[in-house]
């Protein structure tokens, strides 16, 4: 089996798709490494696994993967959380030698307070933090990488700053998704959910009402994401997670039949939900 992430090796996401294996008793899982979130949810077979980043603590959902979600047929098995912090290393003596930053993009986001003190600093976004790593070390001099702290000893770059991310308990949230169809699953413990919800129109209400099929049958909401149908402006699709006990499945099934009389629905399915839930 092949578990396809975004490249390069190095990153949280190959972080957390080897954690996600080690977790995977007996089963022997490669992983296949992709440049681009297409890429990755082209290579997703019914049986070849795929491993994206969602959410993060600090800077939010991954609008990248969010679209990807709403457009193809996938069922999400799992997910894996992984801590998330960063360094910064340097072709230079001092801090005033730096004259430009390569960092990711998500990135950007989590290690805020350090990038708004250069001033006078060009700051290039980057798909990937060790495509920021490549750049600073094969770059000259002035040039510098935000980059996993895991990296920055590896680096060989004599200027090192440990530990720039905006908070030290900062996490990643990564799905783990196939093309099978969703279905109702054995557990032990809560389920965790994930659908898209697009209305037929944008009337007062809207919202209150989808959100009354949940309560009606008692899942808890723990995230609401709107995203634009790209139909025209003020159209939106609502990406909703939910919570329940395994017999709730059921429930949810049913709300899903409710819903889908009058809006579009697109299950994205069941998964067991371990951490402590977050209530809206």
């Amino acid at each position: 089996m092949e578990l396809s992430v975004l490249g390069p090796a190095g990153t949280f996401t190959d972080l957390a798709a080897k954690t996600y294996i080690n977790k995977q008793i007996g089963q022997e899982i490669t992983i296949d490494y992709f440049n681009s979130f297409d890429a990755v949810f082209n290579s997703v077979t019914d049986d070849n696994l795929g491993l994206l980043p969602l959410e993060n603590q600090l800077d939010g959902f991954v609008l990248a993967t969010l679209e990807k979600l709403k457009q193809h047929p996938i069922s999400i098995l799992d997910e894996i959380e992984v801590a998330v912090n960063f360094g910064m290393v340097a072709q230079a003596a001092k801090k005033s030698d730096i004259k430009r930053l390569f960092v990711q993009f998500k990135t950007e986001g989590q290690c805020t307070r350090l990038i708004n003190r250069f001033k006078d600093v060009e700051i290039v976004t980057t798909s990937s933090n060790i495509q920021s790593l490549n750049k600073a070390v094969n770059g000259n001099f002035g040039d510098a990488a935000i980059v996993p702290e895991t990296e920055v000893n590896q680096s060989g770059l004599s200027y090192k700053v440990h530990n720039v991310g905006d908070q030290k308990d900062n996490h990643t949230r990564f799905i783990v998704f196939n093309r099978l169809k969703p279905q109702v699953i054995q557990l032990t413990t809560q389920f965790k959910a994930s659908l898209y919800i697009t209305p037929p129109d944008d009337g007062p209400g809207t919202l209150y009402n989808i959100l009354g099929y949940f309560v009606k049958y008692g899942l808890n909401l723990i995230s609401l994401i709107s995203e634009p149908t790209k139909e025209k402006i003020g159209v939106y699709s609502f990406c909703i997670e939910v919570s329940g006990q395994p017999e709730q499945q059921a429930d949810l099934l049913t709300v899903i039949t409710e819903l889908a009389e009058k809006s579009s629905v697109h299950f994205l399915g069941f998964y067991a939900f371990n951490r402590k839930e977050r209530e809206l």
